[in-house]
């Protein structure tokens, strides 16, 4: 019944934002704040591109089990996605993805390819998000 229920939830807020041509948004999903948008390249490319933070690499002194599993995840599975992950010099582990698209995805028709783009990335970015501590 909980399934049916988000579906219902799902449609109807889809079907508020039908008609919206919006081509970038800023949303929340499994505690992860991401930042999308749908992009044309000067050589008339369209994109999708999805970013976000996941959190903080532990110190070694703080916990060097969390530390070593999220460093190794990290690479794993950098050779396994379409996504990179980086470390930037405070230690914040940060998701990206450039996804080529037929044309400029606006609206629903942008929320849709996020849902797709997501949920293919969504067991490795919640494997190396449990390893992290919350960014500072």
């Amino acid at each position: 019944m909980k399934l049916n229920q988000k579906i219902s939830q799902a449609v109807q807020h889809l079907d508020r934002v039908e008609n919206q041509q919006f081509d970038h948004l800023d949303f929340e999903w499994e505690n992860i704040k991401f930042q999308a948008a749908s992009t044309k390249d000067v050589d008339g490319t369209n994109n999708i591109r999805l970013k976000a933070s996941l959190g903080r690499l532990h110190f070694t002194v703080e916990d060097k089990n969390n530390r070593a599993m999220a460093l190794e995840r990290l690479f794993t599975t950098n050779m396994a996605i379409d996504g990179t992950y980086e470390i930037d010099k405070k230690g914040d582990i940060n998701f990206s993805n450039i996804t080529h698209t037929d044309t400029h995805k606006t609206g629903v028709n942008l929320m849709s390819a996020l849902t797709v783009i997501l949920l293919e990335a969504e067991i490795h970015l919640r494997a190396l998000k449990a390893h992290l501590k919350p960014s500072g």
